[in-house]
Formats: structure tokens, C-alpha cells, sequence
């Protein structure tokens, strides 16, 4: 996620440069034709107009429903912070005076701690081995490394362990309720992470957009040359420059999962929520928080 204020135009420049590039040479053309060579190429600008309209409203359609998933996208993983803070909390204080040894309290917390890194593996479909070796058991982790689901599979021996708390009277059926209740609200927010990832925004939309846009874009300098002659290249190039990034916007935070510099910032919380659960439970080996690299936040 870019989180500097200041960004600089080469970065926005660069998503889109071929394209303008290809529309400074339409522009160029069609004034040096019309004015030079007097080439009767001008259309009326009142169909350009139209059709700017209809792409304006449509555009901000498309730049909305992109912006929805992706604070959609943020709301879930804020979600998923508090309730991996619940869990941790809940796990600490019902078995802070029933006897229960603190490594089985540890393993419990550590278990959450890989689930996080493990979903968010998962949504960019990067490998959590690396992240998830260290916080779990040496045969825990074998059997679970080599399943295709590992989020899903750690929350399942988590809600084991507790169930075993239970029969061994060292929570009681109350206690391993709550418990149960945060570990299915965090079922949900994957699952929630998961139909985002999985349903890619409709191609009809985004394909025919896009295709408006060029359209737009071409037409643009055939209705301005009449009425601004040489000065069409300068003004119909800013007006395209101004559409291809919207699109470009929309296309950039569509994908909220995809590993770029516009997406959640995934890693960065998941880092976060490590050390909150550490702390919680008196752990003094903490990671270094993520600090942002040329103002991105993974």
C-alpha cells in the first residue's frame, strides 16, 4: 500500500506511458493533416461530448465498485486483528488460574499467530513455509506443510486444543464457547479474504471500460482540431492522460490480494498482530516492525 502523501507523477506516468505515447502520435497526425495539409478529418464534437458523458458516469461507477472491494478487503483484515487480540486475550485469562502449563497457552497463541501468516500466504499464493515453521511444533508442522489448505487446518487444531481444555476442566463449557465463537468469526473473515480473492471483478465490465476509454481517447483529437488547430495535441493528450489513469486507478486496487503496491498491506499486519499476541503473552522475542520501502507498505 503507497502511504506517502507526495506521490510523484513519474510513477503514474509509467502505467501508462505506451499509451500516451500512442495518442501523442495520433494528435501530432491528425493536426499536422488538418492544419498543414488541410485534410477535412474534424467530426462534431457534440457525439464526442456524448460519449464523454457516458464514460465519465460509467467510470465512476467502475473506480467505485474497485474502491469497495478493496476497502472491503481492509475492513477484513481489520477484523482479523482484533479477533487474533480476542483469542489471544480469551486464551490468557481463562486459563490464567486453572493450572494449565504456559507452553500449552504458547502453543495455542503461536498457532494463531501462523494462521494469520499462513492466510495471508495464501490470498497472494506465495509460500508460508518460511513464516510458519517457527511457531509450530516440529510434527505439527510436517503434517501440516504438505495440505493445500494450512489457514483452515490451523484454525481446526486450535479449536481441538481448546475442546481439550474443556474435558480437562481447565475452561468451562461458557469459556470454550467464547473461544469457539471467535475462532468461527475468524473462519469467516477468511472466508470473506477468500471470496474476494476468488471472484475476480467481471470482465465485461472492466474489458468494455477499458475499450470506451480507448475509443474516447482516439476520437478525441478528430473533434478538437477544428476549434484548436496545433493546440490539439497538448489539450487532447492531457484530456486522454486524465482517462487512462482513472482506468489505470481502478485496475491498480481491483485486486486487493495481488502482491502490489497499491494492495493491503498484508504483511505489514500480520507483523503487527505477532507482536501484539507476543506481548500479550509476555514473549520478548519480538520481529521488527515493517517500515515502509520508497513509501510502499507490503
Amino acid at each position: 500500500m503507497i502511504i506517502e502523501t507526495n506521490i510523484r507523477a513519474i510513477k503514474v506516468i509509467l502505467l501508462v506511458w505506451k499509451w500516451l505515447i500512442f495518442y501523442l502520435s495520433l494528435s501530432i497526425a491528425v493536426a499536422v493533416l488538418y492544419t498543414r495539409y488541410n485534410f477535412n478529418i474534424s467530426i462534431s464534437n457534440a457525439e464526442i461530448s456524448m460519449l464523454g458523458i457516458a464514460l465519465s458516469i460509467l467510470m465512476g461507477f467502475r473506480v467505485s465498485a474497485a474502491y469497495e472491494r478493496w476497502w472491503e478487503a481492509r475492513k477484513i483484515w481489520g477484523a482479523v486483528v482484533n479477533n487474533s487480540r480476542s483469542f489471544a486475550r480469551q486464551v490468557i485469562t481463562f486459563c490464567h488460574d486453572s493450572g494449565v502449563e504456559g507452553e500449552l497457552v504458547k502453543s495455542l497463541i503461536y498457532r494463531q499467530i501462523a494462521f494469520v501468516h499462513a492466510m495471508a500466504c495464501r490470498l497472494r499464493q506465495v509460500d508460508c513455509a518460511v513464516l510458519i515453521e517457527p511457531l509450530l511444533y516440529d510434527d505439527e508442522y510436517e503434517k501440516i506443510i504438505v495440505k493445500s489448505h494450512i489457514p483452515n487446518l490451523l484454525l481446526l487444531h486450535n479449536t481441538y486444543a481448546v475442546k481439550q481444555l474443556q474435558k480437562d476442566n481447565y475452561i468451562t463449557d461458557f469459556e470454550l464457547m467464547r473461544v469457539e465463537e471467535t475462532l468461527y468469526q475468524l473462519t469467516d473473515n477468511l472466508g470473506a479474504a477468500e471470496r474476494i480473492k476468488n471472484t475476480p471483478f467481471p470482465v465485461p465490465y472492466s474489458y468494455f471500460t477499458w475499450l470506451l476509454v480507448h475509443l474516447f481517447a482516439i476520437l478525441i483529437p478528430f473533434g478538437m482540431v477544428d476549434a484548436f488547430g496545433y493546440l490539439t495535441i497538448p489539450v487532447a493528450l492531457c484530456a486522454t492522460f486524465i482517462f487512462l489513469v482513472i482506468d489505470q486507478i481502478a485496475v491498480e486496487i481491483q485486486d486487493p490480494f495481488s502482491n502490489r503496491e497499491n494492495d493491503i498491506p498484508v504483511s505489514a499486519i500480520c507483523q503487527n498482530i505477532e507482536i501484539d499476541l507476543k506481548e500479550m503473552m509476555g514473549d520478548t522475542n519480538l520481529p521488527q516492525t515493517k517500515t515502509p520501502e520508497g513509501g510502499v507498505l507490503m
